[in-house]
């Protein structure tokens, strides 16, 4: 990977970190340029926290190849170029969670934004970083206990609590480090959230929003001890709440308290646990890198004393080869990942099914071996790797295997010192598949696939041009532009049909799981431009997505159709801006404006078009001060609207909307 100093302010390029950047200081200092940058979005942390982000969503909902649906945190997805999060490899610190425990909940992991280190969203393909990544991958990594010192403070913490005036939210978060010696510290991290209904734009409260969020997190880190270096982790997150189990009113928000289908009290437990090894001693041969974590996800109806849970197991090994060949220079990764997956529920058959229904654990196993190479050739940079994966999958209908091989093919080449072109190409499969778990406990009688399964696979294209200089409209100011087009093909979908028809939605017996003939497509462009000059940064982006939606069962209302044209494969098209605006008046001064603007869609489903703005506020009393405060307001014209990721119900259709305006403060402390 080769790298380029260029000189610019780093507190103007804050929202640079969209594109792999992540400054967070006044002075004018050299920055290290990846050239690599185009495909793999480092999320800005510090934006992030100085927009009061409380939740992983949050993180996602500015970005222009990035969105949220589902409006109660209960049902919300997070969707990469229109591929949901199901089809994505979300991990933190390489800890991943579990397929989707039922219709509503997604495989995001539960975590206190404020202990984050790096956010990579990678849309390329990586043979070494590709467990079930059909669209892409979001990989979280947490802060050390090393990266809270300052000066020669070796222990202390963070306080911080806030408030938010929609919902009548509730947040405060306690982080406690210690670095005992220059190699080991260790810090904790408790956080919650406590949360009403909030309203949407027409002040109309949305039932089964409110809910409790829990975090607690260990960490303990080994850096750099005689060639060495451990981390151990340890997190929990719980999220509770009174919500509607199953049906499709728990997503649009259609419950009525005194209906038919009353809520209950369920209790979302993800627990997740994590040891990472590197040993890299003074040799260009020898980078090994050993990864070992356990995830467990339970899911507890306490009003109706029924869990259910899923637990994903993986190992993975690799070591870096660092090297010169010829002319070129080297990084070659080789190594073997190992996972598994176990799930199992209560037996509560639908009701007209019990003679028919049998109860069956869920189980799969994925064995991987891959190879991946960075090559540079002067102005050319190339990527490539292979991945072979053996997938066993087996259900109450039988147990299913596949074997797949999966390349990849990327380069870039510096035109010259302002411009370069790339282009990608990659292949992933899979073969747990978008049916959620418990759907899949539940079997009739005697009963096998209709014929042999295969494992789900992805093709993806992106190819694009950046140009950036110095100097454009006056001295010493900074420009860059990015364009790419990008496709994404997703085949052989694991899908299921139930006795009647469906595709299983409330408990309804399976009687096959199959792969389906349809091909689902995504394809779209992305356009970003970004100006600085001295303590001021605009970014303007533009999003345009294409997806395909499928009927793959025209007799179901509520079947395999909206499964699979927005649950848990993709959204629907997308048109969509967002403009950020960042001024450091000083070092103790930052105000942020964000404008998103979505078009209107009418296929399949009918959605407008809105417009949001959101003003964010960050002082510090002083260079040297321990407080900081924030402040800001969401939505600040109060617009009723619903994301177009968002599930429909009812007769006439209706959706969950987003909150209305919001304010939010809040106050950190440093001890």
């Amino acid at each position: 990977m080769k790298l380029k100093p260029i000189k610019l302010s780093l507190a103007a390029l804050l929202p640079y970190a969209l594109y792999a950047q992540t400054p967070t200081q006044l002075e004018k200092v050299d920055v290290i340029e990846v050239l690599n940058d185009t495909n793999n979005i480092q999320i800005d942390l510090q934006r992030a926290q100085n927009n009061q982000v409380n939740s992983l969503f949050d993180l996602f909902k500015d970005n222009p190849s990035t969105d949220v649906g589902g409006g109660a945190i209960n049902v919300q997805r997070i969707y990469l170029r229109g591929v949901e999060s199901t089809s994505l490899n979300i991990t933190l610190d390489g800890a991943k969670q579990g397929k989707n425990i039922f219709q509503h909940r997604g495989n995001e992991l539960g975590v206190n934004p404020d202990i984050l280190k790096q956010v990579q969203v990678k849309t390329y393909t990586d043979a070494s970083d590709n467990s079930g990544a059909l669209g892409g991958s979001i990989i979280m990594e947490t802060k050390d206990a090393q990266d809270f010192v300052t000066g020669d403070k070796t222990f202390g913490g963070i306080i911080k609590t806030g408030y938010e005036t929609n919902a009548n939210t509730k947040l405060g978060s306690l982080i406690a480090y210690n670095v005992i010696n220059p190699y080991f510290g260790v810090y904790a991290n408790i956080s919650g959230v406590n949360s009403d209904n909030y309203e949407d734009g027409n002040e109309s409260e949305l039932y089964a929003t409110a809910y409790k969020d829990r975090d607690y997190f260990l960490k303990f880190s080994l850096l750099d001890y005689e060639d060495h270096t451990l981390k151990a982790s340890f997190g929990k997150n719980e999220n509770s709440g009174r919500f509607q189990w199953g049906r499709l009113g728990s997503d649009a928000g259609l419950h009525d308290p005194d209906g038919p289908y009353p809520l209950e009290k369920i209790v979302s437990t993800t627990t997740s646990y994590s040891a990472q090894h590197n040993y890299n001693p003074d040799n260009n041969l020898i980078n090994l890198q050993t990864d070992l974590n356990l995830s467990t996800v339970n899911v507890d109806r306490q009003d109706n004393d029924l869990e259910y849970d899923n637990e994903t197991l993986g190992i993975k090994g690799q070591n870096h080869f660092n090297f010169n060949f010829l002319n070129t220079t080297n990084r070659l990764s080789f190594g073997a990942q190992y996972e598994q997956q176990e799930g199992e529920g209560e037996f509560t058959p639908f009701a007209s099914h019990e003679a028919i229904t049998k109860y069956a654990d869920v189980n799969s196993e994925n064995k991987a071996i891959f190879i991946q190479n960075r090559m540079n050739i002067n102005a050319l940079n190339i990527y490539y790797g292979l991945r072979f994966d053996d997938y066993e999958f087996e259900t109450g209908l039988g147990k299913a295997t596949d074997t797949t091989l999966s390349p990849n093919l990327g380069f870039d080449y510096e035109l010259n010192e302002s411009s370069k072109f790339y282009a990608n190409y990659g292949e992933s499969s899979r073969m747990t598949g978008i049916i959620p778990f418990t759907w899949m406990n539940h079997i009739k009688k005697d009963t096998t696939y209709s014929d042999d399964l295969n494992a789900e696979t992805s093709k993806k294209y992106e190819i694009g041009y950046k140009y950036n200089t110095n100097d454009l409209l006056t001295n010493n100011d900074y420009f860059t532009f990015d364009i790419n087009l990008f496709k994404t093909q997703i085949e052989d979908l694991i899908i299921a049909r139930d006795v009647d028809g469906g595709s299983g939605e409330g408990g309804r017996t399976l009687e096959d799981i199959y792969n389906s003939s349809n091909e689902f497509e995504i394809e779209g462009f992305e356009i970003k431009f970004l100006w600085n000059y001295e303590n001021y940064t605009t970014n303007l982006s533009y999003s345009h997505i294409n997806a395909e939606t499928n009927n793959e069962n025209a007799t179901s209302t509520t079947g395999v159709n909206e499964a699979i044209a927005i649950r848990r494969v993709g959204a629907y098209d997308t048109r969509k801006v967002v403009w950020t605006n960042y001024y450091d008046i000083n070092n103790n001064f930052n105000l942020a404006y964000t404008l998103s603007a979505v078009k209107g869609i009418n296929n399949p489903v009918v959605r407008p078009g809105y417009i949001t703005h959101d003003i964010n506020i960050r002082y510090t009393p002083s260079n040297y001060s321990d407080w900081t405060f924030y402040a800001g307001v969401d939505n600040l014209t109060d617009k009723a609207y619903g994301k177009h990721t968002s599930i429909e119900a009812g007769t006439p259709p209706a959706y969950r909307y987003e909150p209305g305006r919001n304010f939010k403060f809040s106050v950190k402390y440093t001890f």
